[in-house]
C-alpha cells in the first residue's frame, strides 16, 4: 500500500493553519485518478487543505505512463492566480494555493470575533467572489518524473461545494490499454477485448456493465487453468465442472497466482455488483476490481516467464553436461 508522505507546514498567516501536507494519497489526487468522467467530490472544511495542496503543485500520483510504458510517479504543476492592481496599474500574480489558504485564515479570524445572539453565522466557503471565476474551471497538469514532456491532464468543473471531473487526457483507456500488451501470452484475445470494454464502460460512467466484463474475464481465467490441470491429469474433469467457484480455485492452487487463491472473495463481490449494487457503487469499486484482474495477469505472466526461463536453463545445463563428460 502506498505510504502517505507528510510535511508539517507552519503557515505564515495564522497558527491555526499549521497542517500536514499530503503529497501522496491526497483525496483530490485520488479522485482525479480513480473516478470516471462526471463523478463528483464534495469540498469540505476537512479536505480544503488537500485541495490547496493539489492546486499548489505538491501532489504526486503513481500511475501508468503511456509514453514510458511503465508505472511512474507524476507530479502536479502549481496553478497560478492573477489579478489587476488598480493602484499599481499592473497585473499581479501568486499561487492559487495562497489565496485559498488566506480565505480560510480570514474565516477562522471571523469565527473568533464576538457575535450577537440573533446575528446569523456566516456560512463556510472554500471560495469567494474574487476566486470564483478562476476556480470554476481548473486544469491540473501532471508530468512524469522520468521525462517532464510526458504529460497527464485533468479538467474539473466546480460549482458550490462540488467538484466534477469533466475531462482527462490521456483517457483511462489510453492509460490502461498499452499495459495489456504485456499480458497477451497469458490471456486470450477475448479477454483483451472484454477488458477494453470494461475499461471503456467505466470511463463512460457505466458501472454494472463494466463489472459484467470483469466477471467474464475472471471466469475464463479459472476455466483456462482448469483445462490445463485436467490435461495434466491433476484433477478430474467431472469433479471440476460440478464444483463451486471457490472450490475450483482451491483445486487449482498450483495453477493460479497466489493473489487469486488468497482472495476468493473477489468473485462474490463482483457477482453482487452485477445483481445488487448500484451504478454508483460499481463505479466506486471498479478501480480496485480492475487492479485485481491486472495483478492476476501480471503474476500469471511472471509464472509463465519463470517456467520458460527454467526450461531454457535446464536445456543449457544439459548441453553443458554433455560437453564436459
Amino acid at each position: 500500500m502506498t505510504k502517505v508522505t507528510t510535511h508539517i507546514i507552519k503557515n505564515t498567516f495564522d497558527e491555526y493553519l499549521s497542517r500536514e501536507r499530503k503529497s501522496i494519497d491526497n483525496v483530490f489526487g485520488d479522485f482525479l485518478v480513480n473516478k470516471s468522467l462526471y463523478d463528483e467530490i464534495e469540498i469540505t472544511k476537512d479536505n480544503i487543505f488537500e485541495l490547496a495542496d493539489l492546486v499548489g503543485g505538491h501532489v504526486k500520483i503513481d500511475i501508468y505512463c503511456s509514453e514510458c510504458r511503465e508505472s511512474r510517479m507524476f507530479s502536479c504543476e502549481m496553478i497560478p492566480y492573477y489579478w489587476y492592481d488598480n493602484d499599481a496599474k499592473e497585473i499581479k500574480g501568486c499561487p492559487l494555493e495562497r489565496e485559498i489558504i488566506l480565505l480560510q485564515q480570514q474565516q477562522i479570524q471571523n469565527m473568533k470575533k464576538p457575535h450577537f445572539a440573533d446575528e446569523p453565522e456566516e456560512p463556510w466557503t472554500w471560495t469567494n467572489n474574487s476566486l470564483e471565476n478562476d476556480t470554476r474551471l481548473m486544469v491540473f497538469k501532471f508530468f512524469c518524473a522520468m521525462d517532464n514532456t510526458h504529460n497527464l491532464d485533468y479538467i474539473v468543473l466546480t460549482y458550490g461545494s462540488k467538484m466534477k471531473k469533466i475531462g482527462q487526457y490521456p483517457s483511462v483507456a489510453d492509460l490502461s490499454l498499452p499495459e495489456l500488451k504485456e499480458y497477451r501470452k497469458v490471456m486470450t484475445k477475448e479477454d483483451e477485448r472484454e477488458l477494453k470494454r470494461a475499461i471503456g464502460l467505466f470511463a463512460s460512467g457505466i458501472g454494472v456493465g463494466s463489472f459484467v466484463y470483469l466477471r467474464r474475464i475472471f471466469e475464463r481465467i479459472i476455466v483456462t487453468a482448469g483445462k490445463k490441470a485436467i490435461e495434466e491429469e491433476k484433477i478430474k474433469e467431472e469433479r471440476f465442472n460440478k464444483a463451486h467457484v471457490d472450490e475450483k480455485i482451491k483445486m487449482l492452487a498450483r495453477y493460479l497466482p497466489k493473489s487469486l487463491v488468497n482472495n476468493t472473495i473477489f468473485y462474490g463481490i463482483i457477482s453482487k455488483g452485477i445483481h445488487e449494487l448500484s451504478e454508483e457503487d460499481c463505479l466506486e469499486f471498479f478501480p480496485v476490481m480492475k487492479s485485481f484482474i491486472m495483478m492476476i495477469l501480471r503474476q500469471w505472466e511472471n509464472m509463465r516467464r519463470d517456467k520458460e526461463e527454467e526450461k531454457e536453463l535446464a536445456y543449457s545445463l544439459s548441453n553443458i553436461a554433455a560437453r564436459v563428460k
